[in-house]
């Protein structure tokens, strides 16, 4: 309650948060968008496809950049034999192009998903790769004349990806950043779902304003958030324009939407709001933000969570600058807890921070501070936090009781996820993007923006890391385990040179 106190003095401050409730639209008004009813009929070969809406979707298809319970990219085999694996790295580069002596090497800013011994990689230039995880080798490539600045999302035969306009470059974005001055592309952006076996395109649909976050995939639908300020409903079967969601400003950031049961979130910038939409009608229920907003010149970074009926997200303000984990209801729009990061300099601009959640836990990374806290869900209680020499920008993958985290100059730390001490770093890459690595077992998926992915074995990097990756009875993360830690050794805070 306490911490509540001080959230509410520091947004009178700040300005004056808004919470506008949309008039509901009756009932029968407007058909549900993705729930309930059957997909329609994919294209495709019949053994690779699914047409069923009761299919229960694996992990791996997780839907947006970070984690969550069900989206969190660590897959935890303990029976898997590990006999003849070994690690790899190899570096993709793009296609040549006419007159290039060399071709340039992939930017893979995006990360990477694994699903079904196949890794799918999001090329910042264009290019959708799917990789053998055994060994690295290419098994199609498929390119589209925009940048690709989020991961796909994949479906029992089809893999979705988003893309922005063509013609909108990194620089584009550092610029909006700077100035939220924004530099619109030429002509619309596109989604496509592609063939997993093949990489065939089954449809492809333009989109006005480009994509700049991932897919998310309902039972019959696929919605993006675009970069003109809608949601807009995709048919999974042939990409037709479903419904079309308008919202109030324009959502360049690079987030996408979150959706828990029937109800999604999206943040947005000019002005800064979060807003919730509900899946019956669509309409939108909420929405949160201040007045006064040329003080906030980020008012979200990155993608936020919905989970465990919370939704978090992270503000930052620059004239202080400093960087504020918020959790708030997701049915009503209150502010339930927050907590405040050490102020500090200000990141390089387009700096993104991805919070990740692990059992009732969730991992927030902050820029401005150079620092990782984690945070109690249910209670907002703040159970270590640990600083870093350079800014992390994701809350990185847990497994077992280890923390994954990759930092941008190309540094995977192995951290114990109970008390946030480094146990361990490998250098994997010149430089990370803000994305969690993979998790499979044993086996650790790493992509880099040099255009690098390599496979690392757990069970190489020492007995600590090895006990903590694979611990033999769960003392993490179950509330009653994380409490006591913090009980008995006092709230730990630790520091990462």
């Amino acid at each position: 309650m306490g911490s509540i106190g001080i959230f509410r003095r520091w947004v009178l401050l700040a300005g004056v948060a808004v919470c506008i409730f949309a008039p509901g639209r009756s009932r029968g008004e407007n058909p549900p968008v993705g729930f309930p009813g059957p997909l329609p009929p994919a294209f495709g070969n019949a053994e690779d496809r699914s047409t069923t809406a009761s299919e229960i979707l694996p992990p791996e298809t997780w839907s947006q950049e970070g984690g969550g319970s069900s989206r969190n990219p660590s897959f935890r085999f303990p029976g898997e034999k590990t006999a003849g694996e070994s690690a790899w790295k190899r570096q993709y580069a793009r296609e040549r192009v006419p007159g290039e002596r060399s071709p340039l090497p992939e930017d893979f800013y995006a990360g990477v998903v694994e699903s079904g011994g196949v890794l799918w990689m999001a090329g910042f230039s264009g290019d959708m790769l799917a990789i053998d995880a055994r060994d690295g080798r290419l098994i199609w490539r498929r390119h589209v004349p925009s940048f690709l600045p989020s991961p796909p999302v994949l479906g029992p035969s089809t893999v979705y990806l988003a893309a922005s306009e063509p013609g909108v470059t990194l620089d584009h974005l550092l610029w909006y950043a700077k100035t939220r001055t924004l530099i619109r592309g030429r002509g619309p952006g596109l989604v496509e779902a592609l063939s997993r076996k093949s990489g065939a395109v089954r449809w492809s649909a333009r989109i006005t304003g480009g994509c700049y976050g991932s897919p998310v995939l309902l039972p019959h639908t696929v919605m993006v958030q675009t970069g003109s300020g809608h949601l807009v409903f995709l048919d999974r079967a042939d990409g037709h324009e479903v419904f079309d969601l308008s919202l109030d400003g324009r959502s360049l950031g690079m987030a996408s939407p979150v959706q828990d049961d029937r109800k999604v979130v999206v943040a947005q910038e000019n002005p800064p709001l979060y807003q919730e939409v509900s899946l019956d009608g669509p309409r939108r229920v909420w929405r949160f933000g201040w007045t006064g907003t040329r003080d906030w010149e980020h008012f979200f970074i990155g993608t936020p969570l919905l989970v465990h009926g919370t939704f978090i997200g992270i503000l930052r303000r620059p004239d202080l600058p400093g960087d504020r984990v918020m959790a708030v209801n997701p049915d009503l729009g209150r502010v339930l807890w927050s907590r405040s990061f050490p102020a500090g300099d200000l990141p390089r601009a387009g700096d993104q921070a991805l919070p990740v959640e692990s059992g009732e836990v969730v991992y927030v990374p902050s820029g401005v501070s150079r620092s990782l806290m984690a945070i109690e869900i249910g209670t907002g209680k703040r159970l270590w936090s640990t600083q870093f020499n350079e800014r992390p920008s994701t809350g990185g993958v847990v497994t077992g009781d280890l923390l994954l985290l990759p930092l941008p100059s190309g540094r995977l730390l192995a951290i114990d996820a109970r008390s946030g001490i480094l146990e361990g770093e490998r250098k994997v890459a010149s430089r990370l993007g803000p994305h969690p690595p993979v998790v499979v077992g044993n086996r650790v998926f790493v992509a880099g923006e040099d255009g690098t992915v390599s496979q690392i074995l757990l069970t190489e990097w020492g007995d600590k890391i090895r006990q903590l990756a694979f611990p033999s009875s769960p003392a993490f993360p179950a509330n009653s385990a994380t409490s006591a830690s913090a009980s008995s050794s006092g709230e730990f805070s630790g520091r990462i040179r």
